[in-house]
């Protein structure tokens, strides 16, 4: 059950703000006249407010993908007027933008974090800049010239045949099927933000009547830009970037919140120098993941965390320890049963002989001790599991001691 729910949180919480986002669309005439007349600064806000964020945590692709949502969104509420002499966009021009960001947006979520004013971030403010230029040309010259434009200088028989508009659509189905796809893979906020936030701008496409809530879709995209720099500043502190499980930091933070009755278990993987000393390390990551996979699926509610190493606990609050047991003898077998395929690296290749995969079977070592009359505190009852995972060790590894 918790594997379904982890499974389906990310579609629920996107589905969530869009589903907020249209109700507020469609009940946009009860607000006050005076808060309708913020509504568009409210917006302009949550993005300027991403922006500095991204520029606090110097995160780049959430500076950059805010960057461009505000300029998108000056477009489209005429912002800019006073300050060029564009006049309202047609559907042309409105495609040809919506071709521009979508662009963007598929492009910048693959970018890494290079840094803002670095020598990659100096780059990307160039493009941003060129587009710029040519967008706000785009706007001051004509619908007709664009066609003229389409039609004599670009040799681009599909676009001419299914038209401007409709290609700026299937570009936008496009990159929102990609992006789902690098969502899954990732696991990442930011990738899911970002796919909402396509689906936000296919929903500003496709509504009809838009004008006056449209703010109402650009503060979701504002808003889902700030939770996403949130959301990755708190990844970083108490998550673990290799195995993706909550950290040290986590565990430490963890262990003050107890109270009552808890049972702690220290794991350890058996042999784990020989993996890395003898595949090397990136084998040994490898390995670290797959068991950190196998332990976020621990039933008895426990909570998996990385303590150090290839060492991780488990901490079951308001659990006995004979009601764990069987959980963490599971999880034993679960892990023991489960081999790690290593793919053989060579650089020479005998002709006619093949480099098969060989299966490495990994096993784990548990201690695990209970809050009681001798071990009263979370650090007590800690370094007793600690005591009893080397206990096991001495056993000959890979069993349960307690």
């Amino acid at each position: 059950m918790q594997k379904i729910l982890r499974l389906l949180l990310p579609v629920i919480t996107s589905f969530g703000f869009l589903a907020v986002t249209y109700i507020a669309h469609i009940n946009i005439n009860i607000l006050p006249i005076p808060w309708m007349n913020v509504l568009p600064s409210i917006a302009a806000i949550s993005f300027v407010l991403a922006i500095l964020l991204g520029v606090w945590f110097n995160k780049s692709k959430i500076f950059f993908i805010a960057l461009i949502l505000l300029a998108f969104y000056w477009t489209q509420i005429k912002i800019p007027n006073f300050i060029f002499n564009i006049p309202p966009q047609n559907q042309q021009q409105q495609a040809i933008l919506l071709i521009l960001v979508v662009l963007n947006l598929l492009l910048f979520s693959f970018f890494k974090e290079r840094g803002i004013l670095s020598l990659w971030g100096k780059l990307k403010f160039t493009l941003l800049i060129l587009q710029g230029w040519l967008s706000t040309y785009a706007l001051e010259i004509g619908s007709g010239e664009i066609d003229k434009y389409l039609h004599d200088k670009i040799n681009l028989p599909f676009v001419k045949e299914v038209g401007i508009n409709t290609l700026s659509i299937a570009l936008l189905l496009l990159a929102i099927l990609i992006l789902i796809i690098k969502a899954i893979k990732t696991t990442s906020f930011t990738d899911r933000s970002i796919v909402t936030i396509l689906l936000l701008i296919t929903a500003t496409t496709y509504l009809e009547d838009i004008s006056v809530s449209l703010p109402i879709f650009y503060s979701t995209m504002g808003m889902l830009l700030i939770i996403s720099v949130i959301s990755s500043s708190y990844n970083m502190a108490y998550i673990d970037e290799l195995t993706q499980i909550p950290s040290r930091r986590a565990l430490e933070e963890t262990l003050l919140k107890l109270g009552g009755q808890y049972t702690i278990a220290m794991l350890d993987i058996d042999f784990f120098k020989k993996f890395n000393d003898k595949y090397g390390h990136d084998v040994g990551d490898d390995v670290l993941a797959m068991v950190a996979s196998i332990l976020k699926g621990v039933d008895a509610g426990g909570k998996a965390f990385r303590y150090g190493g290839e060492e991780f606990t488990i901490v079951f609050s308001g659990k006995s320890m004979a009601s764990v047991l069987p959980s963490l003898e599971k999880l034993r077998k679960d892990i023991s049963q489960k081999s790690y395929i290593y793919k053989r690296k060579s650089t020479k290749r005998k002709q006619g002989k093949s480099n098969p995969a060989k299966a490495l079977k990994v096993t784990i070592s548990i201690g695990v001790a209970e809050k009681n009359q001798k071990y009263t505190t979370p650090e007590e009852v800690r370094n007793a599991a600690d005591k009893a995972l080397y206990r096991a060790k001495k056993k000959g590894r890979n069993c349960v001691s307690k």
